[in-house]
C-alpha cells in the first residue's frame, strides 16, 4: 500500500505541482482513505519528501553508474549516457518543483529535510567522476571539473526547461537543438568536452 500511495503522490505532484497537490487528491488517486496515508507517512511533508526522493532515484542511479565507469568505455560515452538520463530526470522534476522556487517556506522545508541537497550531491558526484578521469589521464590536466559539471548539467536542465515550456517542436525549430534527449546529450557532451580530452 505504501508503494501505491507513493506512486499516486508522484502522479498527482507531477500533474499539479507540489504546491497545489493535496493529501485528499493523493488518497483518491491511490484508492485509499486520507487517514491511510498517515499509517505509512508521518505527514504531508514526509510524503512529499518520499515522492521527491523516489523521482531523484533515477538521477542517483545515473550518477552512481557514471562514478563506477571511471576508466571504462570513453569519457564521452559515459557522459553522454549520464546527460541523456539527466535530461529525462529534469523533465520529470521541473513540473514537480517549479512552484517551490517561489515559496520561501517550501524552500526552507526542502533545505531542512534533505531533498534540496540532492542536486548539490549530484553535481559533486559528477565533479568526482571528472576528477578521477583527469587523474587517469583521460581528461586534459587543465580541465576544470566543477565548470564542466555545471555546463553539462546546466545544459541538460535547459533542454528539459525549454521542452517543457515551449514544446519539442520549438526546441528543434526555434532553439536549433535536437528535441530527442539522446541526440541532444551526444552533441552537448561533444561541445562541453571540446578541447578537454587529451
Amino acid at each position: 500500500m505504501r508503494d501505491r500511495i507513493l506512486t499516486a503522490a508522484i502522479t498527482v505532484i507531477r500533474g499539479r505541482g507540489i504546491v497545489a497537490a493535496t493529501t485528499k487528491e493523493i488518497a483518491r488517486a491511490a484508492g485509499v482513505s486520507e487517514g491511510s496515508l498517515y499509517n505509512h507517512f508521518a505527514g504531508k511533508t514526509a510524503l512529499f519528501a518520499a515522492a521527491l526522493a523516489e523521482v531523484t532515484g533515477t538521477a542517483r542511479t545515473a550518477m552512481t553508474e557514471t562514478l563506477g565507469a571511471v576508466g571504462r568505455d570513453t569519457v564521452e560515452h559515459n557522459l553522454t549516457r549520464l546527460a541523456a538520463a539527466m535530461v529525462r530526470f529534469y523533465g520529470e522534476l521541473l513540473p514537480m518543483t517549479g512552484p517551490v522556487l517561489a515559496d520561501p517556506e517550501l524552500i526552507a522545508w526542502l533545505r531542512a529535510d534533505g531533498p534540496a541537497a540532492g542536486p548539490v550531491h549530484g553535481h559533486a558526484a559528477l565533479i568526482a567522476y571528472l576528477e578521477a578521469e583527469r587523474k587517469a589521464g583521460r581528461l586534459a590536466q587543465d580541465a576544470r571539473p566543477p565548470f564542466l559539471a555545471a555546463a553539462l548539467l546546466g545544459g541538460c536542465q535547459q533542454h528539459a526547461f525549454l521542452t517543457r515550456l515551449a514544446g519539442p517542436e520549438a526546441v528543434a525549430d526555434d532553439a536549433g537543438l535536437p528535441a530527442d534527449a539522446d541526440e541532444f546529450a551526444a552533441t552537448l557532451v561533444q561541445t562541453v568536452l571540446a578541447g578537454h580530452l587529451p
